[in-house]
């Protein structure tokens, strides 16, 4: 079980992710259609009853040698409940072109237990190809569509996008050297209520399935997510 698909794909059965106490960030600049220093916390929970650790998302300035991209972070971490039983420290790193509306690279380093994972992608959007690198094995060039998200830029790519009930939006998403399509529809406006209070949200069901025609998985995940009908379009809620 990793941050990564916690967050974007969940595999459990139930997940669910609430808006913590710390919500931080200023205004969006010129340049950003994301606030910078932005910073969001999250609980993570199985059923909105055993809390199993917390994950904090933020935005920041990109490569420093250009201003056309911001770098996506997401750090996940178990809670003190189960450090004995399910131990993870997960971080991924995301570095989003501004122009391309896309992934340039995507970095995740997840540590659960025994397991280790250290994964790099580097995204040719142009040329239509990735290259990716896991752990010590030699490096494969992945053929993509322009236009292609890693887990963590497909969140914000959404952020971005003003949503209207009746609305629709696909768009491809690599992570573990596969290829998946996230397919997403607004179903409508709902009030939910959190700790933090009620927000105004769109009620947006998500699936998302490989595009390889040969595998034996047809939905990978499928489930709502609920995202605030405001300027920053916040996801206070996501669940299966």
């Amino acid at each position: 079980m990793s941050a990564a698909k916690i967050f974007i794909f969940i595999p459990m059965t139930l997940v669910c992710l609430f808006f913590s106490q710390s919500i931080r960030s200023q205004s969006p600049s010129d340049n950003s259609p994301l606030p910078l220093n932005e910073k969001l916390s999250f609980r993570i929970s199985w059923s909105n009853v055993l809390d199993a650790g917390n994950a904090d998302l933020t935005v920041s300035s990109g490569d420093s040698r250009s201003k056309d991209s911001l770098q996506l972070v997401l750090k996940a971490r178990t809670s003190q409940a189960l450090t004995d039983t399910y131990n993870f420290k997960d971080e991924l790193v995301s570095e989003f072109d501004l122009k391309l509306w896309a992934s340039r690279s995507f970095q995740k380093n997840i540590t659960e237990k025994n397991r280790v994972v250290d994964e790099k992608v580097n995204f040719d959007q142009l040329n239509r190809f990735a290259v990716v690198t896991q752990s010590r094995q030699p490096s494969r060039k992945i053929a993509i569509e322009t236009g292609t998200q890693d887990p963590i830029s497909a969140l914000y790519a959404m952020r971005t996008i003003a949503l209207k009930p009746g609305m629709m939006l696909s768009f491809p998403v690599m992570d573990g050297g596969r290829t998946f399509l996230l397919e997403a529809k607004v179903m409508g406006l709902e009030l939910i209520t959190t700790k933090l209070g009620s927000f105004s949200s769109h009620r947006t069901e998500v699936r998302i399935r490989p595009v390889d025609s040969s595998s034996s998985e047809r939905n990978l995940f499928s489930g709502s997510a609920m995202i605030c009908d405001d300027f920053l379009f916040l996801p206070p809620l996501l669940f299966r």
